[in-house]
C-alpha cells in the first residue's frame, strides 16, 4: 500500500511509513498532520492509537480518520468475516467519544458520499456481490466514508 501511495505523488514533502500503530516512530509534537485511510479499524488498540497520534502531533495538528468499516454502514459489517484481523467496529458517536478521551478536538465529522461509482440501473444490477440494488445504493451514495477529524489543542 505504501508502494501504491507512493506513486500518487512526487511530492518530496509527503513521506510515507510502514509503522507500529501503537508505538508511532516520531518525537512529541513532531507532526503537523496524520491521515489514516481505511486502516484505523485494524489497530489492535485503536484507543492506544489514538493517544499516540494525539502524543506526535503539534498543537493544532490535525488528524483525518477515514474509515467505510463503521456501526451505521451495516453493508460493511460482513467485512469482517473475510478478514483474520479482529476490526474495530465503531459508530460515528464512538469514533468522536474516543478522540475526545485521547485528547483530540472533533473539529468535524461527516459521511463522505462516493459519487463516482458507478451504480447500474435496476434492470441491469447483477447481485453477486450485493442482496439488492437499494443495498449498493445505500452503501456508497448513502453512508460512504465516514472522515473524523480531530485537532490537537
Amino acid at each position: 500500500m505504501v508502494r501504491n501511495a507512493r506513486s500518487y505523488t512526487d511530492d518530496d514533502a509527503v513521506g510515507f511509513l510502514v509503522g507500529d500503530f501503537d508505538a508511532l516512530p516520531f518525537a512529541d509534537d513532531s507532526l503537523d498532520h496524520v491521515f489514516s485511510m481505511e486502516a484505523f479499524y485494524y489497530a489492535a488498540d485503536p484507543r492506544n492509537t489514538l493517544r499516540e497520534i494525539r502524543r506526535v502531533l503539534k498543537p493544532g495538528g490535525t488528524f483525518y480518520c477515514a474509515v467505510n468499516y463503521f456501526a451505521e454502514s451495516e453493508s460493511t459489517h460482513a467485512w469482517q468475516d473475510n478478514i483474520a484481523v479482529e476490526m474495530t467496529l465503531w459508530s460515528r458517536e464512538e469514533y468522536r467519544e474516543a478522540f475526545r478521551d485521547a485528547g483530540l478536538y472533533v473539529a468535524e465529522q461527516d459521511n463522505v458520499p462516493d459519487r463516482e461509482i458507478e451504480i447500474p440501473d435496476a434492470t441491469e444490477f447483477p447481485t453477486d456481490d450485493w442482496d439488492s440494488r437499494e443495498t449498493m445504493v445505500d452503501r456508497y451514495r448513502t453512508w460512504g466514508t465516514l472522515l473524523t477529524v480531530g485537532v490537537a489543542p
